[in-house]
């Protein structure tokens, strides 16, 4: 493989100048001998190797346009400097957001109870204070959640057994001194002693269970 210069002077490869008339050569391309045969790639075009691809925090070349580990100070393509040159930033990140809690027009939260036995439903929206326990005509109780129907009686629920009031944004619900008392996710509940229910919980008096549900 010679060099030549732009006067046709051939020189070795790796000069530096032409020999004859002192051309630098750095800027021109070698040339292949006569004995030597240049490399024939296949018919299909050679595969370029593939850019890596860029991540957060990378460095862009203002120059060629290519990925940089960040921290670099030079284009490991091209050479040119990185200072100044755009950083690639990762996507913003959507934070799912929870749906409003639904409000009466009184201001409560919308609420309902749900036999767990046959899914009866008892809505308590926009009611400060509900009594749930059986009726009894004679004692002139009379509860707001008469649990008679859905198996209070044999499931040792008291007449009345207990009560669910909104206070501060929240139900909480109350054992009255009942029999055989309140629970709320299978937790018994001191008498007289107000315990919040969120969404979900399990409500159980005596052996009567109920869901507590908000929309």
């Amino acid at each position: 493989m010679t060099v030549q210069c732009s006067l046709g002077h051939d020189n070795p490869d790796g000069s530096a100048f032409c020999d004859e008339c002192g051309e630098p050569l750095a800027s021109v391309a070698p040339t292949a001998s006569s004995d030597q045969q240049p490399t024939v790639l296949g018919s299909s075009v050679a595969e370029q190797p593939q850019q890596p691809q860029p991540v957060a925090g990378d460095l862009i070349c203002p120059s060629c346009g290519a990925s940089n580990p960040a921290g670099e100070s030079f284009c490991s393509n091209c050479g040119v400097s990185l200072l100044g040159g755009p950083v690639i930033t990762p996507p913003p990140v959507e934070e799912k957001q929870e749906p409003a809690p639904v409000v009466t027009a009184g201001g409560s939260l919308q609420a309902r109870l749900i036999v767990e036995a046959d899914n009866q439903e008892f809505d308590i929206s926009g009611k400060d204070n509900i009594t749930v326990g059986r009726e009894d005509a004679v004692s002139s109780i009379y509860p707001d959640i008469d649990l008679t129907p859905h198996g209070g009686d044999e499931g040792g629920v008291s007449r009345l057994h207990a009560r669910i009031f909104y206070e501060n944004g929240q139900y909480l619900v109350e054992d009255e001194n009942s029999t055989n008392f309140t629970f709320v996710n299978r937790q018994r509940l001191q008498a007289k002693t107000p315990t919040p229910i969120q969404d979900n919980d399990e409500v159980r008096f005596g052996r009567v269970i109920l869901r507590f549900k908000t929309p």
